[in-house]
């Protein structure tokens, strides 16, 4: 069976298109509030992105001569992603960019979707922030009045976020308890953490996405937090700030769950989500940018099937990679 089938492989009663339609719904949530603080720039930044990525498939679909499905929307759900990293204030062109570079080297080339080694989104964040980690960096502040055009760079004041504070070994002046209404500078979608998780319940209670990658990332993250903190504050403290700044909350929901890059079996699974999170908050204590969550991902998908090759092993699976 499959050897017939189109990856990835997924032993469930739901289909692919199922899953990623109940995935991208979920993403698109996240739009809704800043729309209605912002206008509709919000909107504008996402379609750039997502269309994007279609005209990108669809002309990798030409060269090879494939037909192109309507049903096809994971080249949606990666524009949309990467829009959702990046700061609302960005020019248009950069999440054009960095989508472009996620769907052109990091997803195309290797024969399109369930066959890429490395997540899409997470391989687009890391190159434009390569190239342009001013942009990628530059938030502006929620507390103060903003205008955003459709089109052009728009008005507004500049602002460390929570977690460029924490970079720099400072104690954010917001609240915790406080971040979890999304008022605070950060990229256009991780900030919303109350609604990231609800959007991450309703997909693991519906099945479309596995929790275990989730928590296990989410509690190394905890963990290291707790034991190492950036500042001088209590442990929990720690847990709290590092955990709902930056992209970490959202990345655990949608970007460790994705089914293509991470392992197929459960203890490789919460090995792989156990790994990113501990090298993301690695690249946030050692690293050049204030976010690592994306760099750490590419690590952990570079490392995913060596957990599943080290699971088949241990149970004598050796030669039959069946999934769990």
């Amino acid at each position: 069976m499959l050897k017939n089938a189109v990856p990835p492989y997924l032993k469930s009663e739901f289909t692919v298109f199922s899953m990623t339609r109940s995935t991208l719904l979920a993403q698109l949530s996240l739009l809704v509030v800043p729309i209605l603080y912002y206008g509709f720039r919000p909107l504008v930044v996402a379609g750039a992105s997502m269309l994007t990525a279609v005209a990108c498939h669809v002309l990798f679909c030409l060269i090879r001569g494939k037909n192109i499905s309507i049903t096809e929307i994971s080249p949606l759900v990666t524009g949309l992603m990467i829009a959702l990293l990046l700061p609302m204030n960005v020019p248009l062109w950069l999440p054009c960019i960095a989508t472009a570079f996620a769907m052109l080297v990091a997803r195309e080339p290797f024969g399109g979707f369930g066959r890429n080694p490395f997540n899409p989104a997470a391989a687009g964040l890391v190159f434009v922030t390569l190239c342009w980690p001013r942009l990628v960096f530059s938030y502006f502040d929620p507390s103060r009045a903003s205008s955003f055009p459709l089109l052009g760079a728009g008005t507004y004041s500049m602002v460390s976020s929570p977690s460029q504070v924490l970079k720099q070994g400072f104690k954010p002046d917001i609240l915790p308890r406080e971040m979890l209404w999304g008022n605070f500078a950060g990229p256009l979608g991780t900030t919303g953490i109350l609604i990231i998780g609800a959007c991450g319940i309703l997909l693991f209670l519906t099945r479309a996405a596995k929790p275990e990658a989730t928590l296990c990332f989410l509690g190394a993250a905890a963990l290291a937090a707790a034991l190492f903190p950036r500042i001088l504050c209590s442990p929990l403290t720690s847990v709290k700030y590092e955990l709902l700044s930056g992209s970490l909350f959202f990345c655990s929901v949608f970007l460790v769950t994705d089914p293509v890059t991470s392992p197929r079996t459960l203890p490789a699974r919460c090995l792989y989500g156990a790994f990113a999170g501990a090298m993301t908050m690695v690249f946030r204590w050692l690293g050049t940018y204030e976010q690592g969550a994306c760099f750490a991902l590419l690590l952990a998908n570079a490392a995913a099937p060596l957990m599943d090759s080290a699971v088949f092993r241990l149970r004598g699976w050796e030669g039959k990679p069946n999934e769990e």
